[in-house]
């Protein structure tokens, strides 16, 4: 009896100790969070998944889960706060109870080691369930979850928007507890929090949003009277900064909406307003004859205005680059011609135009240099109407300067019947010349960087020599190639369908029209075999309107095709086919 003993109790003793799931791993045990703020710190280690645990969610599967809850909420907004230890990555959940089932009303994950955030507006008396847990596959580990209830800021309505006062501006506010707004542009959520200045006098305001890790936007409108137009909005960057800038009227009354986008919890943020530079009025600074390499910027250069003086009828080219993307436009006194954010263009003054007309630069609103070039020069020969002669047979050497203003250069040739045309343009490495065909119409007809074909009518044509504006410049080669589109036909003993007897000769020509002066022709005689079809024979080449005479190796079918490999001044051709029958005559 003592050795049986003793062999039980090592059996015992011996069997693995299993930890307990935490006492609220289920969701009827849940552990109730009393008062506001809450605080506790709990484990997922050794908690299960409930087979009636929810698993469909915006923020994905959870595993290994435990369960706070809320009894009767008062107004205001719950958020909920997991900060998670070592390597636990967490996930919340907030769901609202109902009589029959639980509702999901907000969810927040984050990293192995960061802090999850969920929050929800209450419903006063309305219970609440909060569920912790992790993404699947990942460790489990201890947490510290907080539950905080907000109200509404004093400023969570248009009507209490927080004076800003005197320009600078900085405030530290929140929209934690904010409650819903209509406007949903820049992917605004609805909540948000309400600031009013006073347009500075420099007619523009610049703003700045810093929101850490979150999510949000600032959006800026005109209150005239009790009637509020939105001006514009912006939406932080992966940083969580956002840059606003606004056109005012000295004095305006302005409103700045603060909230979260849509997907991102509520939180602290940083506003900071101030006057922006004065824009340059109209007509602007004289424009040097050599154009202007300058910069303006989103923040405190808003744009640069410069004027030139033009005669009427007089043709100019206009030259603009930017990088990053500033817009210019030219304006005259009737019209607004945009260069948007780069533009090679020419502009003559009609009848009722000549003297000065305004160039405007301006910077994208976003922080930052954008530097620009901006030259404007009369056109000489080659850069306007048909430009300059190119003869067939010829090669133009030319160069251009994209980065400042020789843009395009211009020729143009003659084709006096129907033609095949080919454009060859050679140009150094690295560089994006194209060439650009066109009839004297403008009608566009083809482009290319290099080698350009096409078959032309008899006309006049135009061919534009370019480069992207801003980009590198140098020398160029442009030759142009006209040869006669010609057709070819191909005879047997003078016809396109003969018959002969076995061991019979026959005369193999051809026809090329227009008449070609030299060149060679290439004959493809093809046998046919009943059971699978053509087959090659041979070839046979000879000059351009000479004959050979050829004797068939076979009784059957035989087929003759010619291809005529045309001359500098004649394009190849090739013709259809002339059939032979040999054969001994049937009696």
């Amino acid at each position: 009896m003592k050795i049986f003993l003793t062999a039980l109790a090592a059996l015992v003793f011996a069997a693995p100790a299993f930890a307990a799931p935490p006492p609220n791993d289920n969701r009827a045990d849940s552990q109730l969070l009393p008062t506001f703020p809450a605080a506790a710190h709990g484990t997922t280690a050794e908690a299960t998944l409930e087979r009636l645990d929810p698993q469909v969610s915006p923020c994905g599967r959870i595993d290994g889960t435990v369960w706070y809850r809320i009894e009767a909420a008062p107004d205001g907004t719950i958020v909920a706060s997991v900060q998670s230890a070592g390597p636990l990555a967490p996930i919340v959940r907030i769901y609202r109870r109902n009589p029959s089932n639980i509702q999901e009303r907000a969810c927040g994950t984050a990293k192995a080691g960061a802090k999850a955030t969920a929050s929800v507006e209450a419903v006063r008396g309305a219970g609440y369930l909060l569920l912790v847990g992790r993404r699947p596959g990942t460790a489990d580990g201890e947490f510290d979850i907080r539950v905080d209830l907000y109200l509404p800021p004093p400023n969570d309505i248009r009507g209490d928007a927080q004076r800003l006062g005197r320009l600078p501006a900085n405030v530290h506010g929140s929209t934690l507890g904010a409650t819903g707004d209509e406007f949903r542009d820049c992917g605004l959520s609805g909540r948000g929090v309400w600031y009013r200045l006073n347009g500075p006098k420099s007619g523009r305001a610049i703003v700045q949003l810093a929101t850490g890790e979150r999510d949000a936007a600032v959006a800026a409108f005109h209150a005239i009277r009790s009637h509020v137009e939105p001006v514009n909005c912006a939406a932080t960057d992966r940083k969580g900064n956002a840059v606003l800038a606004i056109a005012t009227k000295p004095g305006g009354a302005y409103l700045l909406l603060v909230g979260d986008r849509r997907g991102s919890t509520p939180g602290e943020f940083r506003l900071s307003v101030r006057a922006g530079e004065r824009p340059e009025r109209l007509p602007g600074r004289v424009l040097p004859r050599g154009g202007v390499h300058q910069s303006v910027n989103g923040l405190t250069d808003a744009n640069d205005v410069w004027s030139v003086r033009m005669h009427r009828g007089t043709t100019y080219r206009v030259a603009f680059s930017s990088s990053p993307c500033a817009r210019a436009s030219l304006r005259t006194r009737t019209t607004v011609v945009h260069l948007g954010c780069g533009r090679y263009m020419s502009f003559t003054p009609g009848r009722d135009g000549g003297g000065r007309y305004s160039f405007e630069v301006e910077a994208s609103p976003v922080p930052g240099r954008q530097s620009y070039r901006l030259r404007v020069a009369a056109a000489t020969a080659d850069d306007v109407g048909v430009g300059t002669g190119l003869r067939a047979g010829s090669t133009a050497r030319g160069a251009l300067a994209p980065s400042g203003i020789d843009v395009v250069d211009i020729y143009h040739f003659d084709v006096e019947r129907l033609s095949e045309a080919r454009l060859r343009l050679a140009q150094p490495a690295g560089r994006s010349f194209s060439v650009l065909l066109l009839d004297d119409s403008g009608r566009r007809i083809s482009s290319d960087t290099g080698t350009l074909r096409r078959r032309l009518e008899r006309g006049r044509y135009v061919v534009a020599v370019g480069g992207a504006v801003g980009t590198r410049g140098g020398r160029y080669r442009l030759s142009l190639l006209l040869r006669d589109v010609t057709s070819t036909s191909v005879l047997i003993s003078g016809s396109s369908s003969a018959e002969v007897s076995p061991g019979a000769a026959v005369t193999l020509s051809c026809v090329i029209s227009p008449s070609a002066s030299g060149g060679r022709v290439e004959l493809q005689i093809d046998r046919f075999d009943p059971l699978t079809g053509w087959h090659f024979h041979r070839v046979v080449r000879l000059a351009a309107g000479a004959t050979v005479s050829w004797r068939p190796p076979a009784a059957g079918r035989w087929r003759v095709r010619a291809r005529f490999l045309g001359t500098r001044s004649s394009a190849p051709s090739r013709s259809g086919y002339a059939h032979l029958l040999v054969a001994t005559p049937i009696r």
